[in-house]
C-alpha cells in the first residue's frame, strides 16, 4: 500500500468531525466572541475594505493557528524517536495534523453559518449601507460574518483550555490508536 493511500485511509478511520462535540466549550467561545465582533461597525468597515483573498490569508492563518495551538496543547504531536519509529511517528503526526486541520476548518465553516444568521437577523440593511458609504447585498453580509469568525476563532482558542484534553485525543484518534498512545504515555511517566 502506498503511503498516501495508507495516509488517507488513517484520516478517515479519525473521523476529523468527531472533533466538534469534543470542542463544544471552544465552539461556545467562539460563537460568543464572533457573536460579539458583529455588533461594532469596525468589523464592519474592515470586511468591507478587505480583498476577498486578504480575508482567505486571515482564514488560512486562524485555521492553522488553532490547529498548532490544538496538537500543542494537547499533546497530540508524536516525539521522533527510532528509524523505524520516525517513519510511523511521521505518518502518525502527519494524520494528526490532517486529522485536526480538516476539523478545526469545518468548525470554522459552522461558526461562520452561525454568526452569518445571526448577522442577518440584527444587521439592518440600510444601517449597514449608511455606514459603509454604498449599498450593500447578500456578499456584505457574508464577509462580516467571515471576518467575525476569524475573530472568533481566536477567541475560540482561549475556550480550548475548558475542553477536556483526554475527550480532544479520543475524538480526535481511532479507538486502538488512543489506547495506544495512553498506554505508551504510561509507560514513559513510568520510567
Amino acid at each position: 500500500m502506498s503511503r498516501p493511500k495508507l495516509l488517507a485511509g488513517m484520516v478517515r478511520c479519525n473521523r476529523p468531525l468527531r472533533l466538534l462535540p469534543a470542542l463544544s466549550s471552544c465552539m461556545a467561545a467562539a460563537v460568543a466572541t464572533g457573536g460579539f465582533g458583529i455588533f461594532y461597525a469596525s468589523i464592519w468597515n474592515m470586511s468591507d475594505a478587505l480583498s476577498t483573498q486578504r480575508m482567505a490569508m486571515i482564514s488560512v492563518f486562524v485555521v492553522t493557528a488553532f490547529s498548532i495551538w490544538l496538537i500543542g496543547h494537547n499533546g497530540l504531536w508524536n516525539p521522533l524517536k527510532g528509524a523505524y519509529d520516525q517513519m510511523r511517528s511521521g505518518l502518525d503526526n502527519a494524520a494528526t495534523v490532517i486529522t485536526v486541520g480538516v476539523g478545526i476548518a469545518v468548525m470554522y465553516l459552522v461558526i461562520w453559518a452561525m454568526l452569518l444568521a445571526v448577522t442577518l437577523a440584527v444587521v439592518d440593511a440600510e444601517y449597514l449601507a449608511g455606514d459603509v458609504g454604498h449599498s450593500v447585498n447578500f456578499t456584505n453580509y457574508m464577509d462580516i460574518a467571515w471576518l467575525a469568525s476569524a475573530l472568533g476563532m481566536m477567541g475560540g482558542a482561549l475556550g480550548l483550555n475548558f475542553d477536556s484534553e483526554s475527550a480532544i485525543s479520543e475524538a480526535t484518534y481511532t479507538r486502538r490508536e488512543y489506547v495506544r498512545r495512553r498506554l505508551a504515555k504510561k509507560r514513559e511517566e513510568q520510567d
